[in-house]
């Protein structure tokens, strides 16, 4: 077995890596670079391997730094079965078809500017048509269920307990009557997460790829996110400001949703009007309506008391610019829910140049924050931040939620890794301080072997 450490292996976005085995060539992810504009194309827009040598693509989840490049994968041809759970499936038809009318959007915006200075015109990434190639070679599978790759080598699909349907995959090489099993654990879930159920313990692992995003960070206990999140509203409606959240669409958005609506079922906090600014985190939604069995008890308990936990009186979900336009406007006191996450394009920039300047409203982080994006630079204090290329002063209150989570912190990855005990790891998906100081306290401990492997590197196992 070979193993392409191809993307995500010293950043957090842009997942990608190849497992060969015996001519069989397997890419798990194939995730979407985010960063500077410019070196996102160029990554994004170049495979490093040869597009038509695939047999097979396996997709651990539906976050787009895991399957946003997909339909490039289309694009240069592929027709291969591309195999993930259930959920994951249903997810990324979804996600891929915003992502790609995100691409044509840019890329018609972008000429309109090109166009009059007589520059070569934008060709976006991929277009819907190549979304919908890719949606239609989807396999959707159950956990715990093992899908032949060829004679040689085989996937297994694990819960994650990281977001609906995300999976840890195990990869089963065999030869001459041996086997060799490669797992990865990339992303990594925590326990006690709302909504999701916790992460399943992986079994007779000879290698592990395992993520660092929090390798040398803890967050709060997943316990306390309801007790924060209801202090930042509180706090905020006591002044009479609006709660903005930028929030992922997947996943980040049900949370909130489903914390709320236990807030308001015990009585914690009156119902306030909530609006859910993101036609896809509206989609999602239904979704997670439908995929009962991929929840906790907590969920199930919860629906069976008070009906769609998704769908309530006091939710709305957003669907015209219109309705868009006349929440910003508003000043009355609610709570929006609008994506980006990291504060990069979408509605939630028309919310945040509205009401960033004042005082009397709270942008509540609820998710990590990749470096170079305006949702870090809030997080980081930044009193003058730039929006649709305009300058605003924030004067509005800046919370991070520290319990808002859906990957293992340090403790968490030590905790999986001790349990599981392979034989050797691989340290992927993290910036690089992190990823160094999560080697170093493996090394510390010695459980096992620990390798940081370079970007574009091929181990041999």
């Amino acid at each position: 077995m070979k193993l392409h450490f191809l993307g995500g292996v010293e950043t957090v976005t842009g997942s990608q890596h190849l497992v060969e085995v015996d001519g069989t060539m397997v890419l798990r992810d194939c995730g979407l670079y985010q960063g500077r504009r410019k070196e996102a194309r160029e990554i994004n827009s170049r495979f490093p391997f040869d597009v038509s040598s695939l047999d097979a693509v396996v997709v651990s989840h539906a976050h787009i730094d895991h399957c946003g490049n997909v339909p490039s994968l289309a694009r240069g041809g592929y027709r291969g079965p591309i195999h993930a759970t259930t959920a994951t499936a249903a997810l990324c038809e979804i996600m891929l078809r915003d992502a790609a009318n995100i691409q044509e959007q840019d890329a018609a915006y972008l000429n309109q500017k090109t166009n009059r200075k007589g520059f070569e015109p934008v060709v976006p990434l991929y277009t819907v048509n190549d979304a919908e190639d890719a949606i239609r070679l989807f396999r959707g599978h159950l956990y715990g269920e093992t899908v032949d790759l060829s004679p040689a080598m085989s996937v297994t699909f694990i819960n994650a307990g990281h977001i609906l349907g995300a999976a840890l995959t195990t990869f089963t090489a065999r030869e001459n009557g041996g086997e060799l099993r490669v797992a990865f654990a990339v992303d990594l879930g925590r326990h006690n997460l709302p909504l999701i159920q916790d992460p399943e313990i992986l079994r007779d692992i000879d290698a592990m790829v395992v993520e660092s995003t929090y390798g040398d960070r803890l967050h709060d206990d997943a316990d306390k996110e309801e007790d924060q999140l209801a202090g930042a509203v509180e706090k905020t409606f006591r002044r009479g400001g609006k709660v903005i959240i930028p929030s992922f669409a997947l996943e980040r958005a049900q949370e909130v949703i489903y914390l709320l609506a236990s807030l308001f079922d015990s009585g914690r906090l009156p119902p306030i009007p909530v609006y859910v600014d993101s036609p896809m985190a509206a989609a999602i939604s239904a979704v997670f309506e439908k995929s009962a069995s991929y929840l906790d008890e907590d969920f199930i308990r919860l629906r069976d008391k008070i009906g769609r936990v998704m769908h309530q009186k006091w939710l709305k979900y957003t669907s015209s610019v219109e309705e868009s336009k006349a929440i910003t406007a508003s000043d009355k006191p609610c709570i929006v829910i609008s994506a980006s996450g990291m504060c990069e394009h979408g509605r939630i920039l028309h919310h945040l140049k509205h009401g960033i300047e004042n005082p009397k409203n709270t942008i509540v982080i609820v998710g990590f924050q990749a470096r170079n994006t305006l949702g870090r630079r809030l997080l980081d204090g930044a009193t003058d931040v730039r929006i649709f290329g305009d300058w605003f002063k924030r004067q509005a209150e800046v919370i991070a939620l520290n319990a808002f989570s859906a990957h293992a912190d340090r403790n968490d990855l030590l905790e999986y890794i001790r349990q599981v005990r392979p034989r050797k790891i691989f340290l992927v998906h993290g910036e690089p301080e992190q990823r160094a100081a999560l080697a170093e306290t493996l090394g510390k401990e010695n459980i096992c072997e620990v390798s940081t492997p370079a970007q574009g590197e091929i181990v041999s196992l």
